[in-house]
């Protein structure tokens, strides 16, 4: 009972500091969506997706880290951390041009946005290690300054023409402030002699690029494949329906810590967290639905209500995806990777038909129709390999 209330504890943790972040991130867009109006927005939702993609590598630290948690010694992989980070961001220096003609944004601006991911890497691998070590206070702490430094960006949106340029400028220094805080905090967490297998941090990194671009695809495909408006139409309703499936990240995080301090209750852990992410999101997708109009309005203007239509579709699709991020961080903690190639083939498949869609519906009926098709195949192929694995384990029993 006692790893129980320590799982409902972190999930309330987490789960309550993720709301107040998720408030800040909607505070943030709400300001420039009003500020900016569709076709800038476009732009600047282009360059949050870059720097996001630039970003992967972090995601991928915190789901390894979380997974492995501290090691010794540290000096080399710290040094690696940093120069990983930089050699990203030289690298946007080199091929902002090519990248500013692609999604038509300046590629300035594209230099001046990505500045954070230098301290990114650091910043991912400390999160990481705190996670491991369930101190979800400090997480949490983390997730809302940053969230909370967003918000003071936005306000460079009021600086005349150099608006985007400081908000960019103030949501590098954002990344820059919580890697010193983080710096301190991971000190309190417990360094681990055991090494991890390098087919399980492959495999674990593997998992978080997956997840990664499924938040980011549909949205660098809409600046590639729609018109302007249409495209930062688009960009809004990824705002507001991928915070359905931004519910899942808390409650998954905890479970994967939860499964790994005792593999044993898994499956009820997994029932547990499946249980509360279907009953949040539900709230969600019913707002949605219910107060379509009002939601759009409130968080990014009467020049986005041409999304209304579409957004309770959507929603489907983005509960289907924050499902799909639970199935593979459970995988993850369990060292199995046949989710891999489903949702691996899932997101090939999507990012193919968007690239190949012209219009805002288009978008949103392929996306809920791949997320939904995609999701049953990996329940599907998640249940077999259970099944073959409590078969063999019968096999193998010598009682």
């Amino acid at each position: 009972m006692a790893k129980f209330k320590t799982f409902w504890t972190d999930n309330a943790v987490l789960g309550l500091a993720t709301l107040v972040a998720g408030f800040f991130n909607y505070l943030y867009h709400v300001v420039l969506a009003h500020v900016l109006g569709p076709a800038s927005y476009g732009d600047l939702t282009t360059f949050l997706n870059v720097t996001s993609l630039m970003a992967i590598p972090a995601s991928v630290v915190i789901l390894v880290y979380t997974r492995t948690g501290r090691q010794e010694p540290a000096r080399a992989s710290r040094l690696g951390l940093w120069l990983g980070g930089l050699g990203l961001w030289l690298s946007i220096w080199l091929f902002a041009a090519p990248l500013s003609q692609t999604f038509h944004v300046s590629a300035a601006l594209l230099v001046i946005f990505t500045a954070e991911v230098v301290p990114g890497l650091a910043l991912a691998a400390n999160v990481g290690m705190l996670q491991h070590g369930r101190l979800y206070v400090w997480v949490g702490l983390l997730g809302v300054l940053n969230a909370g430094f967003r918000v003071v960006a936005a306000g460079g949106s009021w600086w005349g023409g150099y608006r985007l340029g400081a908000v960019g400028i103030l949501e590098g220094a954002a990344a820059w402030v919580s890697w010193w805080v983080s710096r301190f905090l991971v000190r309190r967490v417990t360094v681990l002699n055991a090494h991890s297998q390098p087919v399980m941090v492959v495999a674990t990194a593997t998992v978080g690029i997956i997840n990664v671009l499924y938040a980011l695809a549909d949205g660098l495909a809409a600046k590639y494949a729609l018109p302007p408006v249409a495209a930062g139409l688009y960009t809004g309703m990824a705002v507001i329906g991928h915070s359905l499936q931004f519910l899942s990240g808390s409650v998954a995080t905890v479970m994967l810590t939860a499964i790994l301090s005792d593999t044993t209750r898994r499956y009820q852990y997994l029932s547990l967290t499946v249980a509360v992410y279907l009953a949040a999101a539900g709230c969600g997708e019913w707002i949605l639905t219910a107060h379509g109009s009002g939601v759009v309005s409130v968080i990014l203007g009467a020049g986005f209500l041409a999304i209304v239509r579409w957004i309770p579709y959507y929603g489907w699709g983005m509960i289907c995806l924050g499902l799909l991020n639970i199935a593979m961080l459970y995988s993850v903690a369990q060292s199995r990777w046949e989710v891999i190639a489903t949702t691996g083939c899932g997101l090939v498949y999507w990012i193919w038909a968007l690239a190949h869609d012209h219009s805002l519906g288009d978008f949103a009926v392929s996306t809920t129709h791949i997320m939904m098709v995609t999701l049953i195949l990996t329940a599907g192929v998640m249940t077999w390999a259970q099944a073959v694995q409590a078969h063999a384990k019968v096999r193998t029993d010598p009682s």
